[in-house]
């Protein structure tokens, strides 16, 4: 079973409901309806979250910002209201890390520690989507609300990277966040003083978490299967360039030996090989697109020793040439590189 049908998915339940009326004039163009809105069970693409965002843009060029910012934890379903519930600030990331799945499987969040600093990155699980600037300022502005919201306090991170280029107008995020910004970063992340992890929740409920613990671990062990194809999808990506995507590579980069890898795969009706054909193909979609690399590096990129296979391969993949699929896309070439900046 080729993973071109275990989509990336989200599950938005009421996050966005209170923002209808600022995003429903996109959402046809981003392949969504009005359930989008309406229905707890509604389930979608990575890349379609992402595109309504980029497209309510056109009228308001900090989306982003502006419905990130307003979002409280208690639109976050349940998971939200788990959240809330614990006791310290820590607790809610340790609780982030382990539940975050219920949400689907497009999304990651990491806590790494450092001489006494936090940083809690954010990366879109799906390689072929890139994480767009009025997604990455929605999420981050949204991490940082909730923290404020539930700690009853004026939070203010050490800094905050973005990983895309620098707005002309910096100005609503300096306000908002309070703290140097660095932009064209490699992941988009919050970094916040070790201290405050011991900050108290306000609205700290054990009782409430507890009952609501069960019903998390039902929904993390149904969505735990989709893990596995992130987790080998990511590695694949990651393999390519350098010619180590092969199963014995990727069981070694997942820590597991050959033979549990296939086990687990097959228990889930995924063939190793279509893996590989769906990662190459939504990279290279992503890649010509996008008009950023060269035809010939984008071939390497892939693993593709020659050119001409690649081009083969992208042929039967979409029925028309690379060279061809640039032009239809409207993306003019670029020049990858970029330095990074801050405000």
């Amino acid at each position: 079973m080729s993973a071109e049908n275990k989509k990336y998915n989200a599950r938005p339940e009421r996050i966005f409901r209170r923002f209808a009326d600022i995003l429903r004039p996109y959402i046809a163009q981003a392949g969504l309806d009005e359930g989008f809105f309406t229905d707890s069970e509604y389930e979608c693409f990575t890349a379609q979250m992402v595109l309504l965002l980029e497209l309510a843009a056109q009228a308001d060029d900090s989306v982003g910002l502006h419905i990130g910012q307003q979002t409280l934890s208690t639109d976050l379903g349940v998971l939200g209201q788990a959240l809330r519930s614990l006791d310290k600030l820590g607790d809610t990331q340790y609780g982030l890390s382990r539940y975050l799945i219920v949400r689907g499987t497009i999304e990651q969040v990491e806590v790494q520690e450092s001489a006494g600093q936090i940083f809690v990155s954010y990366r879109l699980a799906d390689p072929a989507t890139s994480l767009s600037r009025q997604y990455s300022e929605y999420i981050l502005s949204l991490m940082l609300a909730s923290w404020r919201e539930v700690t009853g306090s004026r939070l203010t991170p050490l800094r905050v990277d973005f990983t895309h280029q620098r707005p002309a107008d910096t100005g609503p995020l300096r306000e908002f966040f309070g703290c140097p910004l660095y932009f064209e970063q490699p992941v988009s992340g919050l970094y916040i003083h070790k201290s405050v992890l011991e900050m108290p929740i306000v609205t700290a409920d054990r009782r409430l978490f507890k009952a609501l613990q069960p019903f998390l671990e039902s929904q993390k062990e149904k969505y735990e299967s989709d893990s596995l194809l992130v987790d080998v999808s990511q590695a694949i990506a990651a393999g390519l360039e350098s010619n180590r995507s092969g199963l014995v590579n990727i069981a070694d980069t997942l820590g597991m030996s050959v033979r549990t890898l296939q086990r687990r795969l097959s228990e889930q009706r995924l063939e190793f090989g279509d893996l590989v054909e769906d990662v190459r193909r939504a990279l290279a979609l992503e890649y010509v697109g996008k008009g950023a690399y060269r035809l010939t590096d984008v071939a390497l990129m892939l693993g593709y020793n020659e050119p001409s296979s690649f081009s083969r391969a992208f042929r039967r993949w979409t029925g028309c040439s690379p060279q061809e699929y640039r032009k239809q896309s409207g993306h003019p070439p670029e020049e990858h590189g970029g330095s990074a900046t801050s405000a």
